[in-house]
């Protein structure tokens, strides 16, 4: 892809080892090697992670992995590298997720986490100072990444841009509704992905915690099938909307976020699998979020379907 030009961020003097990024990793496919052909999921988003590490490592960024039963090639891949890695403690996306912020809350210095997944190398190369600015300054607790327009329409698998946008349209529309996103507050870029926070206790609790259903009849039937907390919502959005619910500092800031060609391409051969991934993933997390709502305006409803797990 040719190099764009991209908007200039305002300069911040900041440690960057104050700065940890995490991420998961599980690649049981991955080989050495250049990828012997694209529709190799687990090769090209391998060698994505692996070039995000790097440049994370490059920049004197602090990077916090846990991996789950990778091949071995690629833990010795991982093992050749400086950063702190973890044994993943489920192949569960949030358990992990928790795993690694509560991990990165403790090494010394780090003012910052940003949650992410590994094959997202743009937003490490280009992205990380103008992320961070608004909470070393003081302004935010939170900052949800959201991506430029028009480079996420240019970049992105078509169907997955569709999905994305109708999702956050009505993700944000709910919130509206319900009185947790103010007036004047721009949308938030939920179903990007990354997150950024303060290394506060009161901050890394809210991400910490973990919601589940209860196995009722109802959950079974409908898009209610689709609901999987601990795949998206866990760790991730539900943080989120629980600290704008209690005031905290949520900022959205705007970046070049640019899609890499070679996931878009591997994306595209299994056009009907991943549209279909897509949409139910959609329509589930949707779902979680009017569970979610209904369970923060009265935690002891016995009628909740959604509950706090310990565990």
């Amino acid at each position: 892809m040719e190099q764009r030009e991209q908007p200039q961020s305002e300069e911040i003097d900041f440690s960057p080892d104050s700065v940890a990024i995490t991420a998961t990793t599980l690649y049981r496919g991955w080989y050495e090697g250049d990828p012997r052909d694209v529709s190799d999921t687990d090769k090209i988003r391998g060698d994505l992670a692996l070039h995000t590490i790097d440049l994370a490592l490059a920049k004197g960024y602090r990077v916090v992995v846990a991996d789950g039963p990778s091949s071995q090639e690629f833990k010795e891949e991982l093992a050749r590298r400086n950063i702190l890695l973890v044994p993943r403690a489920s192949e569960e996306r949030s358990e992990a997720r928790r795993q690694l912020i509560e991990k990165s809350s403790s090494i010394p210095g780090v003012k910052v986490i940003i949650r992410t997944e590994p094959e997202k190398a743009s937003l490490v190369e280009s992205c990380i100072p103008q992320l961070v600015l608004p909470i070393l300054k003081g302004e935010a607790d939170i900052v949800v990444p959201k991506r430029n327009p028009s480079l996420f329409e240019q970049t992105y698998p078509n169907y997955m841009h569709s999905s994305e946008v109708q999702a956050n349209r009505r993700y944000n529309r709910i919130l509206r509704e319900f009185g947790f996103i103010p007036d004047g507050m721009t949308d938030l870029d939920f179903f990007f992905g990354p997150a950024v926070l303060k290394n506060d206790p009161q901050i890394i609790e809210l991400f910490l915690k973990k919601y589940k259903l209860h196995l009722k009849r109802e959950t079974t039937i409908g898009v209610r099938k689709y609901i999987s907390p601990d795949d998206f919502s866990n760790s991730q959005i539900f943080a989120v909307v629980e600290a704008m619910s209690k005031g905290v500092r949520v900022k959205s800031v705007e970046i070049p976020f640019v899609y890499p060609d070679a996931q878009r391409e591997n994306e595209m051969i299994d056009y009907q699998g991943f549209s279909e991934k897509r949409k139910k993933q959609k329509w589930g997390i949707l779902d979680e979020l009017v569970l979610f709502i209904r369970y923060l305006n009265n935690p002891n409803d016995p009628k909740n379907l959604l509950e706090q797990s310990e565990n």
